[in-house]
């Protein structure tokens, strides 16, 4: 038994409608489609750029944080390798951090830069520190009193503690 076009209906099959055939006008969009995404794109960034900016301000000051706290971490860690003292001088106005051998006066270390738009302050019992440093002894332990670097960008601070017994160097 031989099968015939016409005996399964494909003769005209082009001419038929389906359900998988995309009618011609479904091949654009119309200009008031586009003005509508393009607002809903608009508003949706308009209203994530300022969290964008915050988010941008609190990585920046934990950014330079962790970077202080590193910081003077090494300056602990090369008075007891070196078995020699080690001196942090603390640049507010600069924005600096410099590690010294308070001996010799020469450089220990590169110096720590901060952003421009931070502010860095060496606080000893509350009140701000007299000569802006602070050194670490061969054992590891701070010459004198306790001391917190303060970092802030107007809005926001954070604190680092240098307990003078131990010489730890804590996050607050």
């Amino acid at each position: 038994m031989k099968l015939r076009i016409a005996d399964c209906g494909l003769r005209n099959w082009k001419k038929r409608d389906s359900a998988f055939r995309i009618p011609h006008s479904a091949f654009g969009i119309t200009l008031v489609e586009l003005l509508v995404v393009m607002g809903v794109i608009g508003i949706v960034v308009g209203m994530s750029v300022p969290a964008l900016v915050e988010y941008g301000q609190r990585a920046r000051l934990k950014t330079a944080t962790r970077q202080v706290l590193g910081y003077l971490s090494l300056a602990r860690s090369r008075a007891i390798s070196a078995r020699a003292e080690r001196q942090v001088a603390v640049d507010g106005e600069h924005g600096e951090l410099r590690m010294l051998d308070p001996v010799s006066g020469d450089a220990a270390a590169d110096p720590l830069r901060l952003p421009s738009n931070l502010s860095v302050e060496l606080t000893a019992g509350g009140e701000p520190s007299s000569d802006g440093s602070l050194t670490f002894r061969p054992s590891g332990a701070l010459v004198g009193r306790s001391v917190t670097v303060v970092l802030g960008d107007g809005r926001r601070e954070r604190a680092i503690l240098v307990t003078a017994a131990t010489g730890a160097v804590v996050l607050q």
